[in-house]
Order: structure tokens, then C-alpha cells, then sequence
């Protein structure tokens, strides 16, 4: 075997290292953020508003809720 087979050899073997060393580093930090945004998820509790309007988390999305809120079905006033 030659040096430069050598070095060669060496330098694959350590590229291989880094690339598995950057994709646990990646797997880890993907974990903790996912561990994060379980932690918060719970913890969060609906602002207190003074105005009739909210909005409140949901399944689908955020949803926009309050007293003031018009049904489906109700004619909304005319604009002059």
C-alpha cells in the first residue's frame, strides 16, 4: 500500500465519521424540539380579552370566536 492509498483510505473513514457524527447531532436536536414543543403546547393558556372577539386554538387551525360573531345565515348590514 502507498502513502497517498493511505491518506486516502484515512480521509474516506473520517469523512464517513463526520457524516454519521452530523446526522446523530441532527437526530438529537430534532428530538429536543420536539420535546419543547410538547412541553409548551400544554402550557399555554388563553389571553383574557377585553374586546367580544378571540381567537382560540382548534384542531384545524385557529378559530375566531366572541359574542359579536354573525351566523351564517343572518343579512349583514349594508355599508353607505
Amino acid at each position: 500500500m502507498t502513502a497517498t492509498q493511505f491518506t486516502q483510505r484515512h480521509g474516506v473513514t473520517l469523512w464517513r465519521a463526520a457524516c454519521r457524527a452530523a446526522a446523530a447531532l441532527s437526530a438529537i436536536h430534532d428530538e429536543q424540539v420536539l420535546m419543547w414543543e410538547l412541553v409548551w403546547e400544554p402550557s399555554r393558556v388563553p389571553v383574557d380579552r377585553a374586546g367580544p372577539l378571540a381567537w382560540t386554538p382548534g384542531l384545524d387551525g385557529p378559530r375566531l370566536t366572541g359574542r359579536n360573531l354573525p351566523s351564517p345565515g343572518e343579512p349583514r348590514p349594508r355599508r353607505s
